[in-house]
């Protein structure tokens, strides 16, 4: 058992479905055992995802381009190459620079695969811009960089075998951003947008083949536009000190857990 409450709750989905877990490395890797089946899980993530859609997840601007190709409505993220990299041709600070003034001068910049909100930077001169985008490059890491869009709602849907499982509502406050760790409000999904929400989702899983994932969308004076999808579902800041949503959660995982037996 681990001393991780997310992934306790996970491990826990499953106690009444003949479902073990054997600990490998403790709190981080897991063999899960039922009947004469096995599989390992590797901190939350179960395996139902195929490895080349967890690449393209975990890029930012791979992710923009797949939902293109798809004609997929999503905010823009355009991939900006370390100069370091052996695969560097065009100079990354003049192409930031000309997508910065394309913008109309107000962007945002992040680090390509970054996560929970971390290296993302609101850029409106090209001093910032260039200060920033050296700041990432030093950390040995790509970037990109996509129009400001001003939302004050962002959006969760949690998808599972092409399905809408979950939907979530986070509304900013102090920060422009909109994580809940940085102090966004999590509130409900007024029910009459989980439907546009819930087709946007869909199409937005079955872009990047992904079976079991988080979109998160904004809402902007655009419309809904995907921001960004998310590989593994992390939702351990939504469920704190709330039964029903743990309950919630807790379902959805039990149901990926099962399924992932049957592919086995």
């Amino acid at each position: 058992m681990t001393y991780r409450p997310y992934l306790a709750m996970i491990q826990q989905s499953v106690s009444q479905d003949d479902v073990s877990f054997k600990e490998i490395a403790p709190d981080y890797l897991y063999r899960v055992l039922k009947d004469d089946k096995s599989f390992l899980m590797h901190d939350v993530e179960i395996g139902l995802n195929n490895s080349s859609s967890l690449k393209i997840a975990r890029s930012k601007s791979g992710t923009y381009s797949a939902l293109q190709a798809t004609n997929v409505m999503a905010v823009e993220h355009f991939f900006l190459l370390n100069p370091a990299s052996r695969f560097s041709k065009a100079d990354s600070f003049k192409l930031a620079l000309n997508y910065f003034h394309s913008f109309n001068e107000r962007v945002v910049l992040k680090q390509d695969d970054g996560s929970q909100g971390e290296n993302v930077f609101k850029i409106d001169s090209e001093d910032q811009l260039e200060t920033h985008l050296s700041d990432l490059f030093s950390l040995q890491v790509d970037a990109c960089l996509s129009p400001f869009y001003s939302a004050t709602y962002e959006y969760r849907v949690i998808m599972l075998k092409g399905k809408p499982q979950l939907f979530l509502a986070k509304e900013r406050t102090t920060s422009w951003k909109h994580n809940l760790i940085g102090g966004s409000r999590s509130i409900d999904v007024p029910s009459e947008l989980e439907p546009k929400l819930a087709d946007l989702a869909t199409n937005a899983a079955l872009a990047v083949e992904l079976d079991f994932c988080s979109v998160d969308i904004l809402h902007t004076t655009k419309g809904l536009l995907v921001l960004e999808i998310n590989e593994q579902v992390m939702l351990d800041e939504y469920i704190k000190g709330d039964p029903t949503r743990v309950d919630k959660v807790s379902k959805i995982y039990r149901e990926a857990i099962l399924e992932r037996f049957t592919r086995l």
